[in-house]
């Protein structure tokens, strides 16, 4: 996402570009993208492996891009902790978001050596930084670790993802606000951070199994039915922590979170030059001092290249749980359907409403900068002596071949789920086996059911992590 502070390029810094290596980092640029190409490439191909369940070759090609540096090496350690996480080595993938988490966190908001690179070429020659929907996604898969290792940390790591949300909230209301004014500002897209509804949950879940302040329980499961109405089966956990009734005598529960489908990802489009982004791009170049005069001379663009949200077809639905239940040494185990895990955080519009909210600045930051790229290709010809039809000819050819190189930024976290759904079932205490298999819209089933043995505690709960990104799933328990 694009900062207000950093988004004005240095027109020294430009201008001081010899004229005769125009054409020169042209050339360059166009063979740095190709090459970013090549690693896109390479995790996009991983990404697939892990769709198809195949995470033996996922890992190989991530920890190949992740290990090599560059660019796409942090979008790949996001994707690596991902498949660590499915595969059921909880504690790594806790490990490596736990050390990008905080990386992030001490990281300065502006890197100058890539801002100005990216002046000169375009944003995919920024350090990586996460957009604000990754780092509460990186908070809430920490909570997903924690629940399938002991859960100490869980409700710690649900509690920042919350925070942040709201903390980004606020940041882009003073943001907007401070360009187009509290009033203009409420036609914009309103509310583009909303609360998460999995916090809530978590923590009225957490208090219910302890018996523990039941009071907060309710508000709690209160929340997650105003922020997600369509929850229904908030309405029975609001009824438990009102009895104060964990389960059913000799009976535990089985909760079961699931990540379901293929997350976003980013995908480069044209975008036209809106008057929103106009505004921004104004407000951003006032901004700075001495430099009003550019405003005039800035060249009149209508269209730039912006990264735009894709979600990856996935035909998964849903993942239905059933149980076979012992019933005596002689006699068939007893078969019950426990029900579909139900939607309770919808990722994919999160991160649309987030990079909607955001591209008023995606946009008017590509505007400056191929607005200062046009002035400096102006500024050579001039200072060259370049006139008549030889002069427009080298400002064309310049001024194309520099612009021509620009390409949206489109690093991501790739391997984040479309949604994530919760199952809530009671089961009596002692070993099971249980049954998960995902489904389409309709309830058929789109693969062979996975079968897993589960020991359920007597009025305690029992974690399970599904992540089924297409019909192939991982499931992942709690280590005994």
């Amino acid at each position: 996402m694009v900062e207000l502070w950093h988004v004005r390029p240095s027109r020294r810094m430009i201008f001081a570009i010899a004229p005769r290596t125009l054409l020169v980092i042209a050339a360059l640029c166009s063979t740095t993208l190709a090459g970013c190409a090549a690693k896109l490439a390479h995790i996009d191909t991983a990404r697939d492996a892990f769709a198809a369940g195949d995470p033996t070759t996922a890992r190989e090609v991530l920890s190949k891009v992740a290990d090599g540096g560059g660019r796409f090496a942090t979008p790949a350690k996001l994707d690596l902790a991902m498949v660590d996480l499915a595969v059921g080595d909880a504690t790594s993938a806790e490990k490596t978001f736990r050390e990008l988490r905080d990386e992030f966190d001490s990281s300065l908001k502006v890197a100058p050596l890539h801002e100005a690179a990216a002046m000169v070429t375009d944003d995919t020659a920024r350090k990586f930084r996460p957009a604000g929907y990754e780092q509460v996604m990186i908070r809430t898969m920490l909570a997903m670790c924690s629940l399938v290792r002991d859960g100490d940390d869980a409700e710690s790591y649900i509690n920042q993802a919350a925070m942040l949300q709201a903390k980004l909230q606020q940041e882009h209301d003073e943001r907007r606000s401070s360009v187009f004014g509290e009033v203009a500002a409420d036609k914009l897209t309103a509310n583009p951070h909303q609360e998460l509804a999995l916090a809530p949950y978590l923590r009225g879940v957490l208090r219910e199994e302890n018996l523990h302040d039941l009071d907060d329980a309710r508000r709690n499961y209160q929340l997650v039915s105003a922020i997600r109405p369509s929850f229904l089966p908030a309405a029975d956990d609001l009824k438990r922590a009102t009895e104060g009734v964990h389960s059913k005598p000799g009976h535990g529960a089985l909760y079961v979170f699931s990540l379901v489908g293929r997350g976003p990802v980013l995908k480069a489009v044209e975008a036209p030059a809106t008057t929103a982004a106009m505004t921004v791009a104004n407000a951003l170049m006032l901004n700075q001092e001495n430099q009003e005069d550019d405003i005039a001379t800035l060249p009149k663009i209508t269209s730039v290249k912006v990264p735009s949200v894709v979600i990856p077809p996935s035909d998964v639905a849903a993942v239905t749980v059933a149980s076979y239940i012992p019933t005596g040494p002689d006699t068939l185990p007893l078969y019950e359907l426990h029900g579909a895990t139900q939607p309770l955080t919808d990722v994919a519009g999160m991160v649309q409403q987030q990079v909607d909210a955001e591209m008023p600045w995606t946009i008017a930051r590509s505007i400056i900068r191929q607005g200062g790229k046009e002035l400096a290709v102006a500024s050579a010809r001039k200072n060259l002596g370049l006139t008549g039809p030889a002069g427009s000819m080298f400002q064309f050819a310049t001024s194309t071949a520099w612009t021509a190189t620009e390409t949206a930024d489109t690093r991501c976290w790739g391997l984040l789920p479309r949604e994530i759904q919760v199952l809530r079932a009671e089961l009596p205490a002692g070993d099971h086996t249980v049954e998960f298999a995902p489904v389409r819209y309709d309830g058929q089933p789109i693969a062979t059911p996975s079968r897993v043995p589960l020991r359920i505690y007597n009025a305690k709960n029992t974690y399970v992590l599904v992540v089924a990104p297409t019909q192939q799933i991982y499931v992942v328990t709690a280590k005994p």
